[in-house]
């Protein structure tokens, strides 16, 4: 092949390059101010029960430490919405996936790049504990209904699966671990339990340890939990209260 060939084929070669570079460099970016270095979970999806209706809360979230230095959590791009919770201390901080920020140490922020802006600040003024306003979908606690870890398998927060189910416990008063779902349990302990706790007006929300698909792993979960093999499993208020037909005896003691 000719030289000039050859510097003609390099030259064309190194010029399609840099108008591809300029192109991909001009594609938005999903903002990340976190990096994936936990092990990987599943999400937690709360699924609405029979009767309940979303609604909008108030939450704030205090974080005495950031850990690497990065909040822990994704933003869809060019908004405030927290899209993916990466590392356990954030989850167990309190950021929950679908979290708007509104505002950061009393500031308000409108856009992914004032958040960034503002944690830069804080850091550079080592400006610990960070206080975040977060607006969030909540399911409401004072009715029963079914809790989802998963939505169909689809991860949304990166974190081991035992946290996720110790924030499920954190964030509702009474969790039942059961066999089946609302209104259809799949065996007669499950269904008396449940019997008991509407006879008594206790609102609840109910995990199906029998679907292995939504929610992987929650058996041996609240078996280490409240170290029983047997289900149904009783927390209230994050506390182990019974397990098995001793859920009952506990049940009648608060009459």
């Amino acid at each position: 092949m000719p030289l000039w060939a050859v510097i003609l084929g390099w030259f064309f070669g190194c010029s399609g390059l840099l108008v591809l570079n300029a192109r991909l460099s001009e594609r938005p970016r999903r903002l990340r101010i976190s990096h994936v270095d936990e092990k990987t979970g599943l999400t937690w999806t709360k699924g609405l029960g029979l009767g309940e209706s979303p609604a909008y809360a108030t939450v704030q979230i205090i974080m005495d430490q950031l850990p690497k230095s990065r909040l822990g959590i994704n933003l869809v791009h060019n908004q405030v919405t927290v899209s993916r919770v990466v590392v356990r201390e954030a989850f167990n901080a309190g950021w929950r996936v679908g979290d708007v920020i509104l505002e950061v140490d009393g500031k308000q922020v409108r856009s992914n790049k004032a958040v960034q802006r503002a944690v830069r600040q804080a850091l550079l003024q080592k400006k610990l504990p960070l206080s975040f306003k977060v607006r969030r979908w909540a399911v409401p606690d004072d009715s029963r209904g079914m809790l989802q870890l998963t939505k169909d398998g689809h991860r949304e927060h990166l974190v081991p699966m035992l946290d996720i189910v110790k924030g499920v416990l954190q964030d509702f008063r009474v969790v039942l671990f059961l066999e089946g779902a609302l209104p259809e349990l799949k065996t007669r302990l499950s269904r008396r339990v449940v019997q008991r706790l509407d006879a008594l007006g206790l609102p609840f929300k109910a995990i199906d340890c029998s679907n292995e698909r939504s929610n992987p792993g929650i058996r041996k979960i609240a078996a280490e939990l409240s170290g029983e093999e047997v289900l149904p499993q009783l927390f209230i208020n994050g506390t182990h209260v019974a397990g098995g037909r001793a859920i009952l005896a506990a049940l009648e003691d608060k009459k």
